[in-house]
């Protein structure tokens, strides 16, 4: 290859693995929406760069084929194209299947960068300085532009590293105007305003509640917020998912379904009225949709148990994943419907997604699955049974009918996900008083009281003023998860626990008894 072409395209050779890995660098704080994009330019570039590099060896090859004898310059360029080429193969695999393993990908960027700047630099100096000797350039040569070359490459990386990383500096005073608005924390109290109702069925509403001009919030699709609602003048506590797209930052949804003896609920559905304001805390759970995961999912729902499946499918369209989901959504009848216009919407505007009705109760009318959710319509409507990730939400009685066939299908119980909602507490504080033989610290609260052994940790929390945040109440989302210092207890149910967790001390206080004094990180 002649002169006047290959040092452009070496040139651009370093330039691509440079920008590439900038992109790592720069992207993982961008939006949503944003970072979708660089990840499209990062693919584009990694093409054009393996383009690039089987281009070089070809013409390596060549002139590897034309040669009688291998100097050492040319054995080490071939040895370190060599090395190079299983490295672009493995940071592939892992772009494409691990695309979460953040720091494997940066040093794989890095490596590769620091060898193509190797590769050039050596060439580029071999070629002119040809000129300069009579014979041909000495090997110690092209050993010392490789040191060169090493040791630019690791001070320009360390650079920008140390550019890319948050600067602390002394509080300074700006004007109020230019202040940016904070992303809260699951730990930051809310401060909610009812902007708008929108009626989805006879028996369910979506109150839109919007944040505070110098706040914005940043659920993952599928988590909820925990509620104090001020109710006849007493607190009362409760959770709901958010169903509006996590896309949205300025504003939560939630679509809360009216039942006879539900408190907040009648509340929400007859009496809430747009201006109304609440304090609310989160998000929380762990029920919620990984795009770099989940790639196919099928989501199966009972009633109002659609709320966070709206949110996961509100995100794959606002963004355009490529996820393959399919939602078995399980109501009454026709009416009973949550969202019925807008699923029909993102199904013809979403490729990969399909919607799937099943009426218990339907009318004469309906073409559809009818009755209860059984194994012929998972059998008949999910492809590709051992691949997709499952999330089910729904009453407790359908969930547990959902597992069952599942199971019998010989779904792996590791790629069955779930949320439920029981039921909330009031939230009034009850005078400090001896109420068990046991006692219970908190340690950050510095606080200690007396428990029943009949009663779990977060009541006699809650009934003591500390606040725990919780969600399922049933030891399922894994929100109120807190160490255990000291002491024994007993969990009626662990599965919202990793086994990291575990091996912490980590235990759900909605669903844990004491069984002697216990210390808890509260």
């Amino acid at each position: 290859m002649r002169a006047f072409i290959s040092i452009p395209l070496a040139g651009l050779f370093v330039f691509l693995a440079a920008f590439n890995v900038w992109i790592m660098l720069t992207g993982r704080g961008a939006t949503p929406r944003s970072r979708k994009i660089w990840i499209h330019i990062h693919r584009a570039c990694g093409y054009a760069f393996i383009a690039l590099f089987v281009i070089f060896c070809y013409f390596m090859l060549l002139r590897i084929r034309s040669a009688d004898e291998l100097s050492p310059r040319i054995v080490l360029h071939l040895s370190l194209a060599l090395i190079l080429a299983p490295l672009l193969l493995v940071k592939v695999i892992v772009v494409r299947y691990q695309k979460s393993a953040w720091n494997v990908l940066i040093t794989l960027g890095v490596t590769i960068f620091a060898l193509v700047f190797t590769l050039v630099a050596m060439n580029i100096a071999v070629h002119y300085l040809r000129d300069l000797t009579p014979h041909k350039v000495p090997f110690a040569i092209s050993l010392r532009v490789i040191a060169t070359a090493i040791v630019l490459g690791g001070i320009a990386f360390f650079a920008k590293a140390r550019q890319a990383k948050p600067k602390v500096s002394s509080p300074t005073l700006a004007p109020a105007n230019t202040a940016r608005p904070q992303t809260s924390t699951r730990d930051d109290v809310l401060n909610l305003t009812l902007a708008r109702i929108e009626a989805q069925t006879h028996d369910v509403k979506t109150l839109r509640f919007v944040l505070p001009p110098n706040q914005q919030i940043a659920p993952r699709p599928g988590q909820f917020l925990t509620f104090d609602w001020m109710i006849d003048g007493k607190p009362v506590k409760r959770s709901y998912t958010i169903c509006s797209s996590p896309t949205q930052r300025n504003f939560v949804e939630i679509t809360p379904k009216r039942v006879e003896n539900g408190h907040v609920s009648k509340f929400l559905n007859d009496h809430a009225a747009v201006g109304m304001t609440v304090k609310a805390r989160g998000p929380y759970g762990q029920f919620h949709l990984d795009e770099s995961k989940h790639d196919r999912i099928v989501l199966i729902a009972g009633g109002s148990g659609i709320t966070p499946m709206m949110a996961m499918l509100r995100y794959i369209d606002d963004l355009c994943l490529k996820v393959k989901a399919t939602l078995i959504y399980c109501v009454r009848t026709e009416r009973d419907i949550i969202f019925e216009a807008e699923l029909q919407a993102i199904q013809k505007r979403v490729a990969g997604f399909r919607q799937v009705v099943v009426l218990s109760q339907p009318e004469a009318a309906w073409k559809g699955w009818q009755g209860r959710l059984r194994l012929e319509i998972l059998e008949r409507e999910i492809e590709h049974l051992m691949e997709p990730t499952f999330f089910l939400c729904g009453p407790p009685p359908f969930m547990d009918l959902a597992r069952l066939l599942l199971k019998e299908m010989g779904v792996d119980p590791s790629r069955v996900l779930q949320e439920s909602f029981g039921g909330g507490v009031s939230g009034e504080k009850a005078p400090l008083e001896d109420s068990g033989p046991l006692e219970v610290k908190l340690s950050r609260s510095a606080l200690s009281y007396r428990i029943s052994s009949a009663e779990t940790l977060l009541e006699s929390a809650e009934k003591n003023g500390v606040l725990i945040p919780s969600g399922c109440r049933q030891g399922q989302c894994g929100t109120c998860a807190t160490k255990l210092i000291s002491g024994n207890v007993q969990m009626a149910n662990e599965e919202a626990l990793t086994e990291e967790m575990r091996r912490q001390g980590f235990i759900l206080p909605c669903v844990s008894k004491p069984l002697s004094d216990v210390v808890l990180d509260a």
